[in-house]
């Protein structure tokens, strides 16, 4: 129904979702009028006829042509307040093992950092935020040592020797901030020879006699060993040894990124007569002198080759596969540009097969990019820095990529980009 009024205005009062009363005016010139007031907290926006606002714009009027209920023009006059967010950080410093809940989320030595939204926590109605950096005591420690049979040695008045050369030790509240301090106890055992000691060893092999060391640079000695004979008197030992003279040598540990090729190549003093690989190479031959291949996680190889003389050499050699890969966003970038510098893309290492989503938006969360299924290191495949047909104001603005390994597992990049023009 169209009103038709030479003089008199009539007020029509109308609710909107956020409960704030919408008055309205239907004057004598046939337009409608209306006056839209509501609080909103600082991370709302409310869009009224296609406009927005928000913190940065709190007050204005909108015209919706024939848009009232009579057919009659609308205008809108809109006074909005927005209310801040509290912030709080909780910093403690807490013991190994011990467990922190915040807002029903654990914290613990391994997940220290994190933010909390509590819905509705503040005093105005408005969501908190909670920042929490928590510090964890180390509490545990190793006890390691070398005693001979009979010997005893007592670690926390417990008593520890060849029957009992390991446990566990508990004291209370003698670590750092209070925390208890457990001690790892870890015994070697030695049975000292009787006998006069004439031998050749092979490369890296040791004895330990009486408590001490041989070895390449202590090849000779005289050893005292108090109580030793059957007799119960001190048995004597000469010491003479002699060492072969070979060389071998598995590689050295390596660092990758998912993706990427490792090639592994032993270093041989000598014709090995044997060589075994654990776990199996991925190699047809048994002995395997070199091989490349491309680990999908961390592993490590244990080679034994045995020399002419029947002396077993044994080393090790670790890929470690990062999984964390290596993506690069820019920081920064102008659609006024020359290319490639006028694209927002992301690039990966090899470990990186495609980008299942990426979208760019504004403070406010309005999305200005939004893409699917496409590969990294493809400036056209980026952001060009345009919205609705124009260049996007300049500002700094939020991008989440969710990215596909190799191995179909997935991981994602996210952060911020500023654009300058």
């Amino acid at each position: 129904m169209r009103l038709f009024l030479p003089i008199t205005c009539i007020i029509f009062l109308f609710q909107l979702a956020s409960s704030a009363p919408l008055q309205a005016e239907v004057c004598a010139q046939d337009t409608v009028f209306f006056n839209l007031r509501d609080t909103f907290c600082t991370y709302q926006a409310i869009l009224v006829g296609g406009e927005l606002f928000s913190p940065d714009r709190p007050t204005g009027q909108v015209f919706l042509p024939g848009a009232a209920a009579n057919g009659s023009d609308s205008l809108i006059s809109i006074q909005l307040t927005f209310l801040q967010r509290p912030e709080t950080t909780l910093s403690q410093t807490l013991c190994s093992g011990d467990t922190l809940y915040v807002n029903g989320t654990p914290y613990h030595a391994q997940f220290y950092l994190g933010e909390e939204t509590v819905q509705g926590g503040a005093a105005n109605g408005c969501d908190s935020l909670i920042h929490v950096s928590l510090n964890f005591l180390p509490v545990y420690s190793t006890y390691q040592a070398t005693i001979c049979e009979g010997d005893t040695i007592y670690i926390n008045n417990n008593a520890y020797h060849a029957l009992h050369p390991s446990g566990e030790e508990v004291i209370t509240h003698t670590g750092s901030g209070g925390c208890d301090s457990i001690i790892q106890v870890n015994l070697e055992v030695l049975t000292p020879p009787f006998s006069n000691l004439v031998d050749t060893l092979c490369p890296g092999e040791i004895l330990i006699i009486n408590g001490h060391t041989y070895d390449e640079n202590n090849r000779a000695g005289f050893e005292i060993l108090d109580g030793a004979a059957a007799s119960g008197c001190d048995s004597l030992v000469t010491i003479s040894l002699a060492f072969r003279q070979i060389f071998f040598h598995a590689g050295d540990d390596q660092t990758i990124a998912k993706g990427d090729i490792v090639c592994i190549e032993p270093d041989y003093g000598f014709t090995p007569l044997n060589v075994e690989w654990s776990p199996a190479p991925p190699c047809d031959d048994p002995h395997c002198p070199f091989f490349c291949f491309q680990p999908l996680q961390t592993i490590s190889f244990q080679v034994s080759a045995t020399d002419p003389y029947g002396c077993v050499l044994t080393d090790d050699i670790g890929v470690f596969v990062n999984t964390d890969n290596k993506t690069y966003a820019p920081t920064i970038f102008s659609p006024e540009a020359p290319w490639p510098n006028n694209r927002f893309f992301l690039s990966a290492d090899r470990g990186t097969a495609r980008i299942v989503r990426m979208f760019v938006a504004d403070r406010w969360g309005e999305l200005m990019f939004d893409k699917s299924d496409f590969l990294p290191d493809q400036p056209d495949e980026g952001w060009d820095g345009y919205f609705r047909g124009k260049i996007a104001p300049v500002a700094t603005y939020m991008f989440y990529a969710e990215m596909e390994r190799i191995d179909g597992t997935t991981y994602v990049k996210a952060g911020s980009v500023t654009l300058i023009r």
